[in-house]
């Protein structure tokens, strides 16, 4: 009940104007991806793909790695090793990459996205429940939250490793909600990938779909709303693109 309590009274102030809200339709928990909406990830990733690839003397695109951006390692690096016939295992690969990207952020630390720290106080303020599902694995997702100082914020860390399926299958934002304790439909998604917007459809939830111009050209069609900057998104801005998810039925 404090939190219903916390929740309503904060509707009251800054959006519904007193119109009271119930517990069955009311926005509770906000699930994070981290690659591309909390870390600046993805052209870290780029570079360590392309020094582990340069004993074989093999290379790739940037806009042909934006199409790998939302999935797991997994999936990534079964891709390369057909793509190249490289004479690895996925875990040897996974090895060299985990070098490489220690490497990359030992050096140039990990970057940021700016207004981030100010949007997750306020939304933990506001009274919701935080959580970071994402492909990458759990020790990068630890080591990210912890250097950017924004652990603290969140509820639930979930990867996509401890899952069966990679988005845009709903699995990791299912056991986020699960593990908050909160329905699918009370939950809204913020994700900069077509497969992440796509899970979170597939998950039944909101999905604010972040503009993230180094995660590529991406399909952010099925999102409720789009955002290129977190300085505009509050507690009343989230709870508006909750509500025309809810009242739109997508």
């Amino acid at each position: 009940m404090q939190f219903l309590e916390k929740r309503i009274e904060f509707l009251e102030r800054v959006f519904y104007n007193g119109c009271e809200r119930t517990e069955y339709d009311m926005l509770k928990s906000i699930i994070f991806d981290m690659d591309g909406v909390l870390v600046n990830s993805e052209p870290v990733h780029y570079r360590a793909y392309l020094m582990a690839l340069e004993p074989w003397g093999k290379t790739f695109s940037y806009e042909e790695y934006k199409t790998y951006v939302g999935t797991t390692n997994a999936v990534i690096l079964d891709g390369l090793i057909r793509k190249f016939k490289l004479p690895i295992t996925r875990d040897e690969f996974n090895e060299m990459m985990k070098e490489k990207k220690a490497y990359l952020y030992e050096r140039d630390g990990y970057p940021g996205i700016d207004g981030v720290p100010e949007l997750l106080e306020t939304l933990k303020a506001a009274g919701y429940t935080l959580a970071v599902a994402s492909s990458s694995p759990y020790e990068n997702i630890l080591k990210a939250t912890k250097a950017l100082g924004i652990q603290e914020y969140f509820d639930v860390l979930i990867s996509g490793e401890s899952v069966e399926r990679s988005k845009p299958a709903p699995d990791v934002f299912w056991k986020a909600a699960e593990i908050l304790g909160t329905a699918p439909g009370d939950c809204l998604v913020v994700e900069d990938s077509c497969n992440g917007v796509r899970a979170a459809k597939n998950a039944g939830m909101a999905c604010l779909g972040f503009v993230n111009p180094d995660s590529g050209n991406q399909d952010l069609s099925c999102a409720v709303r789009l955002t290129d900057s977190f300085r505009e998104v509050d507690a009343a801005f989230v709870e508006a693109v909750y509500q025309k998810w809810e009242q739109s039925g997508l």
